[in-house]
Parts: C-alpha cells; sequence; structure tokens
C-alpha cells in the first residue's frame, strides 16, 4: 500500500510540474476558453494528459477493448490453463541409449528438428550395422538380377536362374527397405556429435520453448523416458466450469474474460470455441473451452484462472470494468488513448446498471472502444491534482 502511495505521489507531481499538453489552451489576457458544454479548460475539453516515458512506467496503464452485454447477464466460472495439444510434445528416445551431450537447457527456445541431446545406443549400432550389411548383399542381388535379365531376354540362361535372382534380389531389397524405415522412424537419420553407428540424434519434433528438462549425463533412457518437455504457450486452452443451471445462457462465439491468478490486475480476452455436452457428474459442471493467445506468457499451463462469459442478448450494452470508470467534477469519464503514445483523453459517459465488478455504458462510447482498465484512477488524480495546481496559480 506504502509503494502504491509513493509512486502515485511521483507520478502526480511530474505531471504537476511539469509542463502538461491538454485538449484546450489559455485563451489571451490569462482566460481559458469554454467548451460547448460550459466546461473550461479544467472541463471535458481540457481532459487529456500525456506521459512522460517515465510516467508510464510509474503508472502501468493498461487498456481493454470494451465488449458487449449485460452486466447482470454475465457468467462467471473457473478455469483451467492448458497446453494446446498439437503445441507441446514430451521427447525421449525411441531405442535405449546413455546420455552423452545435452545440446539445450532450461527455458531455451529451439526449433522444429534442433538437436537437444546426443546418446549412445548399442541396439541402434546394431541395427545401423545391418543395415550397411544388407546394402551391400542388395548390390550383389542387384547386379545377380539385372545380368541373369539380360541372359534371359537372350535366352543363355534358364527360367528358373532368373526367377532364384529375382526373388533374391525382391528379398534383400524388402529387407534393406524394413530396416531404413525402422531408422526414419527412430529419428536418426542426422547424428548428434560425430557419425559413429551408436550415435542417436535427440531432436525436437516441434518448435518451442525448453520447459522440463530431466537428463544428465552418463543417464541410460529407455523407450520409456521422456525427459524433455518442449512447449509453445504463445497459444493455451483455458478450460471453464460452468455451472449446469448457467451453461443455458452460454454460446459458442460467446466473448470470455479470463483473469489469471499470477496477473490480477490484466485478463486476456478470447471466444467460447467449443461446449462439451457432457455433465461432469461430481461438480455438475459441463467443460468450456476457449482459445487464448498468450504472447507475454502471462498464461501459465496448469495454472487456475477466473473467466467471465458476456453472454448475449437483444439489447446488449458496452460493458467496462469497474475501475475504469473515474468522476471528475462530478461527471462519471472513462479513459480512451490518445492520438499519440502517452496520451489519455478522458471521456464523458453515462452510466447503467453495475454488477459482476462490470458497469453498462448508455452513451459516450460505444463496443470495441479501447478504454484504460488499469490505472485509470491514477490520470483522474493527475488531472484533478494538475486542476488543483492550475486553479491556486491564478
Amino acid at each position: 500500500m506504502i509503494r502504491n502511495l509513493q509512486i502515485l505521489f511521483v507520478a502526480i507531481s511530474f505531471l504537476v510540474y511539469q509542463p502538461l499538453a491538454y485538449g484546450a489552451e489559455e485563451a489571451e489576457g490569462g482566460q481559458h476558453q469554454k467548451g460547448e458544454a460550459g466546461h473550461s479548460a479544467e472541463g471535458s475539453e481540457a481532459r487529456e494528459v500525456h506521459l512522460t516515458p517515465e510516467q508510464r512506467e510509474l503508472l502501468s496503464v493498461q487498456t481493454v477493448t470494451v465488449p458487449r452485454g449485460r452486466a447482470d447477464n454475465i457468467v462467471t466460472a473457473p478455469a483451467e490453463v492448458h497446453y494446446v495439444p498439437d503445441r507441446v510434445a514430451d521427447v525421449g528416445p525411441l531405442l535405449q541409449g546413455k546420455l552423452t551431450r545435452l545440446a539445450v537447457d532450461l527455458g531455451d527456445q529451439v526449433e522444429k528438428g534442433q538437436l537437444l541431446a546426443a546418446l549412445n545406443s548399442v541396439e541402434l549400432a546394431r541395427i545401423r550395422s545391418r543395415l550397411n550389411s544388407l546394402n551391400a548383399r542388395k548390390e550383389a542381388a542387384t547386379a545377380e538380377y539385372q545380368r541373369e535379365k539380360q541372359l534371359r531376354s537372350e535366352s543363355f540362361t534358364s527360367e528358373e536362374e532368373f526367377l532364384d535372382a529375382k526373388a533374391a534380389y525382391l528379398e534383400i531389397t524388402a529387407e534393406y527397405d524394413s530396416i531404413r524405415e525402422q531408422l526414419e522412424v527412430f529419428g536418426s537419420d542426422s547424428s548428434g556429435s560425430d557419425s559413429s553407428l551408436a550415435q542417436y540424434a535427440l531432436r525436437s519434433p516441434i518448435q518451442g520453448r525448453i520447459e522440463r528438462m530431466d537428463a544428465r549425463l552418463g543417464q541410460t533412457l529407455s523407450s520409456s523416458d521422456t525427459p524433455f518437455t518442449v512447449a509453445d504457450t504463445s497459444v493455451v486452452w483455458v478450460m471453464l466450469q460452468v455451472a449446469e443451471t448457467d451453461i443455458g445462457r452460454v454460446s459458442v462465439g460467446d466473448e470470455v474474460q479470463v483473469f489469471s491468478k499470477s496477473v490480477a490486475d490484466r485478463f486476456h480476452t478470447g471466444e467460447v470455441s467449443w461446449i462439451s455436452n457432457e455433465l461432469d457428474e461430481e461438480t455438475r459442471t459441463i467443460p468450456v473451452r476457449v482459445v487464448l493467445e498468450s504472447p507475454n506468457g502471462d498464461l501459465r499451463p496448469n495454472t487456475y484462472a477466473k473467466a467471465r462469459v458476456m453472454t448475449q442478448s437483444a439489447a446488449s450494452l458496452p460493458l467496462v470494468p469497474h475501475d475504469a470508470v473515474q468522476t471528475i467534477d462530478d461527471e462519471s469519464v472513462v479513459f480512451v488513448p490518445g492520438n499519440e503514445g502517452g496520451a489519455y483523453k478522458a471521456v464523458p459517459v453515462t452510466l447503467g446498471k453495475e454488477a459482476n465488478d462490470w458497469i453498462e455504458i448508455k452513451s459516450g462510447i460505444s463496443a470495441n472502444t479501447e478504454v484504460v482498465s488499469v490505472g485509470a484512477f491514477d490520470l483522474m488524480s493527475a488531472i484533478t491534482a494538475s486542476g488543483r495546481s492550475a486553479a491556486h496559480g491564478h
């Protein structure tokens, strides 16, 4: 609390004692011009704040796109963040081997096919040795088959000798192809650090970040071990558990605000993409999925969150978070970004119902408008403090 007050005091001090750009300028003679609504330069036309980079860092202002809905028709539900199934991979060898090299570390970003580790595998050495032997026999069988084929065309060999050569060629070729395909399945076409027969290169099947690395040099890994987890968390699934009594109000396409417990002062916006037909008999809830982008990694898989579903109705209105609405000169306002970085303008609004920490907006802004959701109180305080300072200066 003390830290927040210190930050606010410093920020307001910046705004009071440094030049600010407002929406109206002082007229000649030191008098402020009047706006259409009868406000002075401290009125609605003048309520624009320009933050310096230092002030922006201190205040940490955040915005949100205004959804539509009704404040008393919002469905709340607990949620859990999950990996997207095709964006996470548990990686391990398909053959037993001893770990000889680690090529990555926890937190490293890797590309698809990038080397994670190298192993020495006795079984892989046997398979490669077998393939080399088959390759030599295949070359001999191919030459013999081609020779018998030519001789048969000239009637210098019997049909039986020709067929025997052909059968031997087909048998060796089939076995060779089988071993080669087996090596491809093992993913050992590209070696790790050398070209020995036993070298096994363990590579990432996807692009992502090393989230788990349970491995050490000299460790013997079996085909059931998965010492690495590679994950791309730029997109996640958020699974809501919607109460049986509320599910009838939720539809695919409804906007959802997801609040992560690890980042309590902001939320991510997405849409309902899937609603299960199956009821959980123990919790009496129905799973609902939201696919969310999380480029900064704010939404961490396997963590809990809180979700609000903005259910739609014919009479839906723009909705803003409770903290977005502030009061200046007995007038309700929300802040919207200005035309340049660090600029924010207070826009008068007419309020409707308030419920579930959301407020309906009857007039002043429309849906899809960007409004300040975090830091609006600081901006309001800066304007009122600056106004008091200007009044004392006259």
